[in-house]
């Protein structure tokens, strides 16, 4: 996919080098940054060159609105615009050049710009982590498999529970995965900017906040969460996308299909084999045992409590989930 090509107009020049510096260098980011610290360079570019995005100081927007065409107009705000350019979407200059990146492409994904996307899935993996005993063990052991595939990786961490606690625990945020699949569901074309306006970070493995209401988790279809993970597969560099599943109201048969491995958190009590047994034979009766060859059954070790913050989350790869996955991943 080209990129996008985004130009930073302000008269601040260590700013605007800092930020173009910073973009440009992202791995397989979206953007290609060029930058302008003086008005009469600004009108030269816009008369002649193909810009798709302006973050522009709103001090120069009236000495060179005249020259702006079709280009997705972003003020740099200070902390107040003039009143005549409140309708007008802005992002705050000083914070971290992520949030800004963030709200850039939020912002850009509702012009609704046609892109140019491939259909067929990448050399990318979906991996699951599934079980109908393990809950909090589950989702560590998921979380550490994460952090370590992106040592070296790009990896997106999707929680797929109905009630997770993770919205909680990382913190809130305005968007999670009801509103990305609100934004599917108006049939928008700016897919991957909207996805990556709404990732988050965990040391380097990405993550979107899982859906804080029950009640939108309950209304999303398969159809729905199928075609998400077919756009993420297809448009996104992510080279793992994990799902930490839930009970998924019925849908987990259809979308454990779509992953290449699968693994099973289980315990050795009689009740836990009990439970997995009767899941393995709705699986059977479901028509999957396509999806039985994939499973790989793990007894997890035992890891204490916790985790009690973020911080321990960070952890996690570097604690005895962590040591359980190396070992997985070196057979």
């Amino acid at each position: 996919m080209k990129s996008t090509r985004l130009w930073i107009a302000d008269p601040e020049a260590p700013y605007v080098d800092a930020f173009r510096e910073y973009v440009n260098l992202k791995k397989s980011h979206l953007f290609q940054v060029q930058m302008c610290t003086e008005q009469e360079q600004l009108q030269r570019a816009l008369s002649s060159e193909e810009i798709e995005i302006l973050l522009i100081s709103a001090k120069w927007y009236e000495d060179v609105k005249g020259f702006i065409r079709n280009e997705c107009v972003i003020f740099l705000s200070e902390g107040t615009l003039p009143k005549e350019l409140g309708r007008y979407p802005a992002v705050y200059k000083y914070q971290s050049a992520d949030n800004i990146l963030r709200e850039i492409m939020y912002y850009y994904s509702e012009q609704d710009e046609e892109e140019y996307y491939t259909q067929v899935p990448k050399d990318n993996k979906v991996i699951g982590v599934y079980s109908p005993v393990e809950g909090v063990r589950k989702n560590k052991f998921a979380f550490a498999l994460g952090q370590i595939l992106a040592e070296d990786r790009n990896v997106l961490y999707l929680n797929l529970e109905e009630c997770s606690g993770f919205s909680e625990i990382l913190g809130g945020s305005h968007w999670n995965l009801s509103d990305l699949i609100y934004y599917l569901r108006q049939n928008k074309t700016s897919f991957l900017y909207r996805l990556n306006s709404m990732v988050r970070k965990l040391d380097h493995l990405d993550y979107i906040p899982p859906c804080g209401s029950y009640t939108d988790f309950r209304q999303i279809t398969v159809e729905e969460w199928q075609r998400l993970l077919h756009l993420i597969r297809t448009q996104s560099t992510y080279d793992f996308i994990i799902l930490d599943f839930g009970n998924l109201t019925g849908h987990e048969v259809d979308l454990l299909r779509q992953c290449s491995g699968i693994y099973v958190p289980v315990g050795q009590d009689m009740i836990s084999q009990g439970r997995v047994a009767q899941w393995e034979q709705h699986i059977r009766t479901s028509d999957g045992m396509d999806i039985l060859e994939r499973l790989q059954k793990l007894e997890l070790p035992e890891c204490g409590m916790g985790p009690y913050s973020e911080e321990d989350l960070f952890m996690l790869s570097q604690q005895e989930p962590g040591r359980f996955v190396r070992g997985l991943l070196q057979e």
